[in-house]
């Protein structure tokens, strides 16, 4: 006896029933095999709004996480759990490969007919919302990158205002000592300047005392001479 899906299967060609089996099935393969209707396309959406600007992270909030395990990003937006998951449909569909596109669609169809666990539907649907959740992690990411920057570019110029400051610091000390040592060197050459016009001075004064005791001495020595013959200069 062919089950439901053995039959949806027969009819598009994925297996081949036993003639016996074949007998006993008033259907004609035909009913399974009949392709869908085709859906009208459906108009193009709206171009989205503009979106605004995301605002700024912290810096530790800006670090990128790589690797992260797609369910931890699924769960974090909330998709629901389903039966039969996209992933569960790409394995299938990936199995069915050799088929032309066509055939493989119509016996995952077929697949789904036959088991009421499950629709082509809910796949699809798991498959939305995991590629919106996927995108909202690429915004967060995005938003992290140029947040990082942004820290970056405030935390440079900082770094720049504060080497700035400290080398304005260090220059104005540098022509405040550079100033305090000019002023020195000019009292040290007043002072030696000083020191060597006083000594100067006191050898001119020594000078001209020398001459005037030389003046007196001469002036006495004329009568030691004119009286006693000898030398004015007592021994």
């Amino acid at each position: 006896m062919r089950t439901k899906l053995s039959k949806m299967l027969a009819a598009t060609g994925l297996v081949t029933l036993d003639p016996e089996d074949h007998a006993q099935d008033d259907t004609p393969p035909e009913a399974y095999s009949e392709p869908e209707p085709e859906r009208e396309p459906e108009p193009a959406p709206a171009p989205a709004p503009a979106a605004a600007p995301q605002p700024m992270l912290a810096p530790e909030q800006s670090v990128v996480a790589e690797q992260k395990d797609f369910a931890e990003l699924y769960r974090e937006a909330n998709v629901p759990v389903v039966a039969y998951t996209a992933e569960k449909l790409l394995k299938l569909m990936a199995g069915l490969e050799s088929m032309p596109m066509e055939v493989r669609k119509q016996a995952v169809r077929a697949m789904d007919e036959a088991d009421d666990t499950w629709t082509v539907d809910d796949s699809v649907l798991d498959a939305q919302r995991k590629v919106k959740a996927l995108a909202i992690a690429k915004q967060k990411i995005a938003q992290q990158v140029a947040s990082a920057l942004q820290n970056a570019d405030r935390e440079i110029a900082a770094i720049q205002a504060e080497e700035q400051d400290k080398s304005t610091q260090v220059r104005k000390q540098i022509a405040e000592l550079t100033a305090l040592l000019d002023r020195g060197v000019a009292r040290a050459a007043q002072q030696m300047a000083d020191v060597r016009a006083a000594a100067r001075t006191n050898q001119e004064a020594g000078d001209r005392e020398s001459a005037r005791l030389d003046a007196e001495m001469n002036r006495l020595g004329q009568i030691v001479i004119t009286f006693s013959g000898g030398s004015p200069i007592q021994k």
